[in-house]
């Protein structure tokens, strides 16, 4: 897949997140506890799941990243998150979410997973790799 056509499928969602809103695109959940209610939230099997779901479908259409490299990706994630976007780094730094991000703040999953493919595609090019710096220094 071109560099173009993978950007230009990034921008469509992105923009489409942004234009729609995405609790219109990705509707919360039966039973989901609204955000603020519970200070210490984690997500639940479901949302997990569909956070699963959505983490591979962003990084094979945007990416390229089938296979191997969504193994890789899931690994990596598992162990961060267990890909819940509520997930709090156990060490106390500023990390949050699904890809564990510094100073992440968004609640959004869908911007989570973005942000977080984007990161691992600049800084590492591949899960993979990241996985494999990850299995090395337990942080990527």
């Amino acid at each position: 897949m071109s560099v173009w056509v993978r950007n230009g499928l990034i921008l469509m969602v992105t923009l489409s997140l942004l234009a729609v809103g995405h609790s219109s695109l990705f509707p919360p959940p039966l039973g989901r506890i609204p955000d603020g209610v519970i200070e210490n939230r984690k997500a639940t099997t479901d949302e997990k799941k569909r956070n699963r779901k959505i983490a591979q479908d962003y990084a094979s259409v945007g990416y390229g990243w089938q296979g191997r490299e969504w193994k890789c990706l899931e690994s990596l994630w598992t162990r961060e998150s267990r890909f819940d976007h509520y997930a709090k780094n156990q060490q106390g730094s500023s990390a949050f979410g699904i890809a564990q991000l510094l100073g992440e703040k968004d609640r959004r999953p869908e911007y989570q997973i973005l942000r977080g493919l984007k990161y691992i595609s600049k800084r590492h090019q591949s899960p993979c790799r990241a996985y494999s710096f990850f299995l090395k220094r337990n942080f990527y």
